[in-house]
């Protein structure tokens, strides 16, 4: 039961991490007219990404590829 929850609850951020992205995506392509909820989620996004400093960013990604590479080794 907490096994499954937890897969929903997994599966719930993927969605919205997803949703995020898809919004940041368009609102690039689109420009002025892909809408006021895209425009929104790309203006948030974008301010939040505005205010966190370099290392920070440098740091997460550097550890998503880490992350990846062990996982790719690891039979």
């Amino acid at each position: 039961m907490t096994e499954r929850i937890r897969k929903i609850g997994w599966l719930a951020a993927e969605a919205g991490l997803l949703l995020i992205v898809l919004c940041i995506l368009l609102g690039i392509l689109l420009g002025n007219d892909s809408g006021p909820y895209i425009s929104s989620v790309s203006e948030n996004a974008s301010k939040f990404l505005a205010t966190l400093p370099p290392g920070v960013t440098l740091g997460v990604a550097l550890i998503l590829v880490l992350y990846c590479f062990v996982n790719s080794r690891v039979p």
